[in-house]
């Protein structure tokens, strides 16, 4: 049960990663916004290499569904999900509770402007909206299933 939860995870963590800076959802995801700061090129360039290692974690969720899966695919998936975290502490909440450059703050606040937030706000340091908020739940949730997968547990 803990890997097929672990798979659907990891699959809407691929769809999430891969998509949130190109789709425009009024209020959620203003991926227009996101390519105007920092340009279509590189913002395609993001998105493919970041949907590369959640890409494999899917890959090997799905080659191994209810199979046991071999040790260097269950330290794979801790590693990658240990990483995605350590990502989204380095990216969002170190500069939420501490502050950051003001270049940082004034791209964070072109690419989430109008987005949903519901973090109070720290004078103006950048803060995760509400949608960043849901993928750090899921990337949480993601590592704490794949500790358990790799520690034999469920």
């Amino acid at each position: 049960m803990i890997q097929t939860i672990f798979t659907i995870l990891v699959a809407l963590g691929f769809v999430f990663i891969t998509l949130h800076d190109l789709v425009d959802i009024p209020g959620w995801a203003h991926g227009r916004q996101v390519r105007a700061a920092i340009g279509p090129t590189k913002t395609v360039i993001g998105t493919l290499v970041n949907g590369i290692f959640p890409g494999l974690a899917l890959f090997y969720a799905i080659q191994y569904w209810h199979r046991v899966p071999p040790t260097y695919v269950l330290n794979y998936w801790v590693i990658y999900c240990a990483i995605t975290m350590a990502g989204a502490i380095q990216s969002w909440w170190i500069p939420y509770f501490w502050g950051t450059n003001e270049k940082t703050k004034q791209l964070y606040a072109a690419m989430y402007a109008g987005t949903r937030q519901v973090l109070p706000a720290r004078g103006d340091n950048p803060r995760p909206n509400l949608l960043h908020l849901y993928f750090h739940a899921l990337g949480l949730s993601t590592l704490i299933l794949a500790v358990m997968l790799r520690l034999g547990i469920g």
